[in-house]
């Protein structure tokens, strides 16, 4: 991410972990929520690059972040974002709600899950633009959550990992093992 419309997008995108709030207290606040205190703290880096503050804390087994950056508590138009804005609020968006294997050894699935089909189908929408051919998305688990969710195509795998630039920690070192695997595989 080189400018400051990329970090709002991948922001937004990581939102998707989150939500905005409006309290009495604190008034309107986008607060984003994590298992891993470690990709909280580099969008806090984000957050700071953007000239805003925002804290983060624990409650129960979670970490949660929060701020008042203004970009963020306005929504975002999606569809209208160029190619490379486009292609950080996915990274964001794949952040939060993205799947891969824990285990490198076991094959390599990108999957999005997310309860909203339209958001879904506006992240295939800008992967298909950037050449990353995605399967149908489709509701699954219908009885419990009412997720939707879409797969990346496996022909596709390698690009996706060189176009999306994932900040989650955890995410980012097994794409890049899944990187090297697949780049072995070309050879």
């Amino acid at each position: 991410m080189d400018t400051m419309n990329e970090y709002i997008a991948y922001l937004h995108g990581a939102l998707h972990d989150g939500y905005v709030y409006t309290g009495k207290s604190k008034g309107e606040v986008a607060v984003i929520t994590q298992k891993n205190r470690e990709w909280l703290e580099r969008l806090r880096q984000i957050i700071k690059k953007l000239e805003a503050n925002s804290w983060i804390f624990r409650q129960r087994n979670i970490h949660v972040l929060e701020t008042k950056l203004p970009e963020l508590l306005q929504p975002i138009n999606v569809k209208a974002l160029g190619r490379n804005d486009g292609l950080a609020y996915v990274a964001g968006f794949f952040d939060a709600e993205g799947g891969i294997p824990h285990d490198i050894k076991k094959p390599l699935y990108i999957q999005f899950v997310q309860k909203s089909k339209e958001e879904l189908d506006d992240v295939v929408n800008i992967l298909e633009k950037n050449g990353v051919r995605c399967g149908i998305v489709h509701q699954y688990d219908k009885k419990k959550s009412g997720c939707w969710r879409f797969f990346v195509k496996r022909e596709s795998h390698l690009k996706f990992i060189k176009l999306i630039k994932s900040e989650h920690p955890e995410k980012k070192e097994r794409l890049v093992s899944f990187k090297r695997l697949l780049e072995r595989q070309t050879r």
